[in-house]
């Protein structure tokens, strides 16, 4: 199996677990929980708002995303409890 396939299933089998065992959270929610996708505030607007930067993984490869789900204690809250 190639390397990114690999990671690919991986980072596919921890999301639907976690689909299952959160079934009230919107999958937006879990794919930030899981910092596959990210966001930063930026720089403030009028001095009265902040914009929010979003960080999306399109050129990052896969074994990276899963390295950082790894990182997640959402995505494996077991093993840090």
């Amino acid at each position: 199996m190639k390397e990114r396939q690999k990671y690919n299933k991986l980072i596919l089998e921890t999301l639907s677990k976690l689909v299952e065992k959160h079934p009230d959270l919107r999958f937006g929610q879990i794919l930030v929980d899981c910092d596959i996708i990210r966001y930063e505030p930026s720089v403030l607007c009028d001095g009265q708002r902040e914009d929010i930067l979003v960080i999306d993984p399109f050129n990052e490869e896969s074994e990276i995303t899963w390295k950082r789900m790894l990182l997640s204690k959402f995505a494996f809250y077991e093993q840090y409890n």
